[in-house]
């Protein structure tokens, strides 16, 4: 069998990314299972969305020795493929079928020329909410956001995209669902937190949202004193983001801490109050 004659590309539709060079698929950054022969029905449908590729074709460019059973297999490929997607012939979002000729793909199609960096997880870090009576900790709670996106920014930036705290800071006070921040934003998790000080001492929580569906993948609460705000600041920030990389980047999560431990060994350049 000859093989397809796709060039080598970026092809994103709703919230999933396809690349054709490494014949990857990924939804929100994550990396999901497909098949080969699912995934080369997939190849054929983003050559020409909208247009019908026809039962015949397919026959001809995946099942090129196959008479007995054709039918049958392209059915079962079809249907493995829409239930990766979460697609379904009666409801189609992404592969219409077309009865007794083909199948059509319907969903928007980008392919952008000059891709970003594939396989990326997208993440939000929205700014933390001050939950303390004293106003004055907006400024801390401001830095805390500050340090988290920076330390978050130099985990892996091929594998991990932060966006920048000025597209973020937008966010502060929206009312606003996770799902529609996200999707503006075009990010596939969000981290929030809040501060809550009592004293001296301050409560910082933090937690990581997936979100199509606004479930918790991770959270934690930081319980320390206001002795060193600097030193406060990078201590959770350094231990939010050992979290993240475990959750978010757990092939290369024990790298990362290494890297992030090393980095926290070394002396303080000139730090400067925010």
């Amino acid at each position: 069998m000859s093989p397809l004659k796709i060039p080598p590309a970026i092809v994103r539709f709703g919230t999933f990314e396809v690349d054709l060079a490494s014949r990857e698929i990924r939804k929100q950054g994550l990396r999901i299972r497909l098949e080969e022969k699912p995934f080369q029905i997939l190849e054929l449908l983003l050559e020409a969305p909208g247009q019908l590729v026809s039962r015949d074709t397919l026959r001809e460019k995946l099942w090129p020795s196959t008479y007995v059973g054709y039918e049958h297999s392209l059915n079962t490929a079809v249907n493995k493929l829409r239930e990766q997607l979460g697609d379904s012939a009666q409801s189609p979002r992404f592969v219409e079928t077309v009865p007794r000729r083909g199948y059509r793909f319907i969903a928007p199609v980008d392919k952008p020329v000059n891709s970003a960096p594939t396989g990326r997880v997208m993440l939000a870090v929205l700014p933390f909410e001050n939950l303390s009576n004293n106003s004055g900790q907006e400024f801390f709670a401001e830095g805390l956001t500050e340090e988290i996106i920076s330390h978050l920014g130099q985990l892996n930036p091929k594998r991990l995209g932060v966006i920048a705290r000025t597209s973020a800071v937008q966010y502060k006070g929206s009312a606003k669902t996770i799902g529609d921040i996200a999707e503006e934003l075009r990010v596939g998790y969000v981290l929030e937190g809040s501060i809550r000080q009592e004293g001296q001492r301050v409560r910082i929580t933090a937690q990581l949202i997936e979100a199509e569906f606004q479930t918790h993948v991770w959270s934690s609460n930081y319980d320390r004193t206001l002795d060193d705000i600097l030193s406060l600041q990078e201590d959770v920030s350094r231990e939010v983001s050992k979290a993240l990389a475990l959750a978010l980047l757990p092939e290369t999560a024990s790298d990362e801490a290494d890297r992030l431990q090393e980095t926290s060994s070394r002396p303080a350049i000139s730090p400067r109050m925010r």
